[in-house]
């Protein structure tokens, strides 16, 4: 078996070695490597939903798998959607925790996933099989299992997790239902391909890549390459009017994954034609999407945003816009991408209360004009709770990215990173209050001068050009691809203070027209909803009883 062949090359695998990238990047993020998130609204958000996830005990967490195996199960059921399938979230906590460790480097994150992932996999069958007695959803199961496991490996140098990736994905490759019908689904099938190209990269593994390809959900992903309208251009003529929203944002981090693993230019083509998609017809001001899960014609978008309360899948939006856009920077080196991360970041889930101690998520952004509310959802453990850990970790590796010689910042929070720039160790360190304030410094140490270009995004919304001043020095920032760019010597001690300019804007959505682009003169008023919202959730986090009265579509 391929289990006993990949632990044979564990440490060699756990060395570095698997498949070389075939997709180029442009620039690349530092996989949380030498990446601090200093007190500020995100890291304290981090800390938060660290403290969590460690506290669920882990008797808990195994308990239905323990006792479909026959085995003592002590714990609790937690219930919800946990206890209705004991696996639903299992994989994104593996996960969570593996990309928590990496972050922030909590030891105690790392045992916790290794732990959980040697107790599980002493449950799966002898054939593979490690669901519940009757799962309702093989595939969903299999791919958040996948996502975990293949986090596990290079976060927490758990060579097990490769064995017991192996073990399941041949009762995959054997048992999973290949139907895989167009549209709304919930099995949702077409989310598979990422992970699996995932594993691909991680181990060089060819049945993964292979296996990746079955699940390609090319007829909807075509569309976007050839700028077609997913509503009107389904390939087998039929009309699709609804697409449930997460699961076909989601979808598209398929195709980034698929272009590291190939390097075939259609698959970028996939996500640059779906982003700008998305923008003209899908997202508001605040980068939410899909009121009530769901995708529609713009046309119809307006009605539903007066009548929902369930206006955009918090969590799990904003992890696959995350995903998204990180292969998106990466693989074009185009700044415009991370304006789409930060919109989420501050109007999405990091602007949503604490999760309940029952389990209970915000899961729901509440844009509706008529009054709005923040609330837990009213039922436990739904996709939304193992989104959450995965997303806010991420806020590490989506807040630099680097090439040969520049550093780029995409997220203004505070925060430290140390890097190499020509054989010398350099730290820059990054003091901010935005977005309450327009200012961030930026502060170079080093042995002695280094050569760098430091590089930042401009985003859409500024109201005005850049102003950077070095030392006290007014200075001229270059635009590379959205980005504004100072390359210079740094001495020790050396500063870079910038300005982003903000003014209160409007952003009308319009039924013609989808999002209207905003004016130079209006170009952030999402911001300042940001800080109300940011502002309410501090007031409200730990007391916030209220419960929304719809269920959400599995997600």
């Amino acid at each position: 078996m391929r289990g006993t062949f990949l632990l044979v090359l564990a440490p060699f695998l756990a060395a570095g070695a698997g498949a070389q990238t075939a997709g180029r990047r442009v620039v690349e993020s530092f996989d949380f490597a030498g990446v601090t998130l200093e007190d500020g609204l995100l890291k304290r958000q981090v800390d938060e939903v660290k403290e969590y996830t460690l506290r669920l005990p882990n008797d808990d967490l195994l308990r239905g798998f323990r006792a479909r195996a026959g085995r003592p199960a002590p714990g609790i059921d937690l219930g919800g959607w946990y206890g209705a399938d004991v696996f639903h979230v299992f994989g994104q906590i593996l996960s969570g925790l593996a990309r928590l460790h990496a972050a922030t480097g909590d030891p105690d994150c790392a045992e916790k996933a290794r732990a959980l992932v040697r107790e599980w996999g002493s449950c799966i069958g002898e054939d593979g099989f490690f669901f519940s007695d009757a799962p309702n959803a093989p595939h969903y199961a299999y791919d958040k299992l996948v996502g975990g496991l293949v986090d596990c490996f290079p976060y927490c140098g758990d060579a097990e997790a490769l064995a017991h990736l192996d073990r399941i994905t041949d009762w995959a490759i054997a048992n999973l239902d290949r139907a895989r019908p167009y549209g709304a689904d919930h099995r949702e099938w077409y989310t598979l391909s990422e992970n699996l190209y995932r594993a691909f990269l991680a181990t060089g593994d060819e049945t993964y890549r292979e296996f990746a390809r079955v699940w390609e959900y090319a007829g909807y992903w075509d569309l976007f390459a050839a700028g077609k309208d997913i509503f009107r251009d389904r390939p087998d003529g039929a009309l699709d009017r609804r697409y449930h929203a997460y699961s076909h944002v989601n979808t598209l981090g398929g195709a980034g994954a698929a272009y590291l693993a190939t390097g075939e230019r259609r698959y970028l083509d996939v996500l640059v034609g779906a982003y700008d998609y998305l923008q003209a017809s899908q997202c508001f001001a605040m980068g939410g999407y899909g009121p009530d899960e769901t995708l529609r014609p713009r046309a119809e978008l307006i009605g539903a945003l007066g009548r929902t309360h369930n206006t955009f899948e918090t969590q799990c939006g904003s992890w696959a816009a995350f995903k998204m856009c990180k292969y998106l920077i990466s693989c074009t080196g185009e700044a415009r991408f991370g304006d789409w991360i930060e919109r989420l970041v501050y109007n999405g889930i990091g602007a949503s209360v604490p999760m309940s101690g029952d389990g209970r998520v915000f899961c729901h952004s509440d844009y509706n004009p008529s009054g709005a509310r923040k609330r837990n959802i009213d039922f436990g453990w739904s996709c939304c709770t193992g989104t959450r850990p995965q997303a806010v970790a991420d806020y590490y590796d989506l807040a630099f990215f680097h090439d040969g010689d520049s550093l780029y910042v995409n997220l203004y929070t505070p925060s430290t990173l140390r890097v190499a720039f020509g054989g010398a160790e350099v730290t820059v360190r990054q003091s901010t209050r935005f977005p309450a304030e327009e200012e961030v410094r930026f502060t170079v140490d080093a042995p002695g001068p280094v050569r760098f270009a430091l590089k930042l995004r401009a985003p859409g919304w500024l109201a005005g050009p850049l102003e950077a001043a070095a030392g006290g020095e007014r200075v001229e920032l270059a635009m590379d691809r959205g980005w504004a760019g100072i390359a210079r010597e740094w001495r020790p001690g050396d500063t870079l203070e910038v300005r982003l300019p903000m003014r209160f804007a409007a952003l009308p959505w319009t039924r013609r027209g989808g999002p209207r682009p905003p004016s130079s003169a209006a170009r952030s008023c999402w911001r300042s909803a940001a800080l109300r919202s940011i502002r309410r959730s501090a007031s409200t986090s730990r007391t916030s009883k209220t419960r929304s009265s719809r269920a959400p579509a599995r997600s």
